[in-house]
């Protein structure tokens, strides 16, 4: 669930409550219940929040196709109450070094995948 997220994303990224609010524009009680369920953050704070940790709303909310494909089971798709750490920490990587992990992950054969990366690095020289 998103109030869920909101307190995951704040925790990892170790933020106080009330710099958030802050952020925001809003007051910490009105923050606190957007961690607790009791309200729901309007769409522009929701935008707001993603900005603030970088990543897509899309993400935000959970829905991340492009991050979860390693994970052959998607054991975690479906599982609103739960962000998984690597979650969080990609939302820190640009979409070139996704794309590079999330290649490497789902490669068969991840010696050939590395040596023809570094030939295209070296051909881009």
């Amino acid at each position: 669930m998103l109030f869920n997220r909101i307190k995951q994303f704040r925790e990892y990224n170790d933020l106080e409550p009330f710099y958030l609010a802050e952020i925001l524009g809003i007051s910490l009680e009105q923050y606190n219940n957007f961690e607790t369920g009791k309200e729901v953050p309007t769409i522009d704070l929701v935008h707001a929040l993603a900005r603030c940790y970088k990543v897509t709303v899309d993400e935000f909310y959970g829905y991340s196709p492009r991050l979860m494909l390693h994970n052959k089971s998607n054991e975690f798709a479906d599982d609103d109450d739960f962000v998984s750490e690597g979650l969080l920490r990609m939302s820190d990587l640009s979409w070139d070094e996704k794309r590079l992990i999330l290649q490497y992950r789902s490669a068969e054969n991840k010696e050939e995948l590395l040596k023809q990366l570094l030939q295209q690095e070296e051909n881009n020289k």
